[in-house]
């Protein structure tokens, strides 16, 4: 029996980021799903990320990520800061601001997590995370 399996993980998917927007939304954050994973990765390489580096580890689009990289800085949470190495380039900091807004979308995040989980072994974490990771490869793989 061959099910697709595009569908259940598009459904995963779509309910996860509907999650996750009601988390956010009940802070009046003004943040999408993908703004907070940018700024969740500049807030853990504070002062030593560039755009370039979130657009390798993400494959965010480059023109998607320079705007919401704007959106953050207009927002006040993000900063860019001098690359002493390279003039074309900076990096991005956090601001306090910032950091505030991080630890609430820890916990809107944790939250969304432990209701994920809920019902499920600690085997059947486990298998998902490895078939899941497994997928992923593959489709990376095919895209090199």
């Amino acid at each position: 029996m061959s099910e697709n399996i595009k569908e259940p993980l598009f459904n995963l998917l779509h309910s996860i980021k509907r999650s996750l927007r009601q988390a956010i939304d009940s802070n009046d954050l003004q943040l999408t799903p993908l703004h907070m994973r940018v700024l969740k990765m500049i807030s853990f390489n504070n002062n030593h990320v560039t755009a370039n580096d979130i657009v390798q580890k993400t494959l965010i689009d480059k023109a998607q990520l320079a705007r919401l990289i704007k959106e953050l800085i207009g927002l006040g949470y993000v900063t860019k800061l001098d690359n002493p190495t390279d003039k074309r380039s900076y990096y991005l900091g956090i601001s306090s601001e910032g950091i505030d807004v991080v630890k609430q979308l820890s916990v809107a995040e944790q939250r969304v997590n432990e209701i994920m989980k809920s019902g499920l072994t600690e085997q059947d974490i486990a298998d998902f995370t490895r078939l899941a990771k497994h997928m992923a490869q593959n489709l990376n793989q095919q895209n090199d």
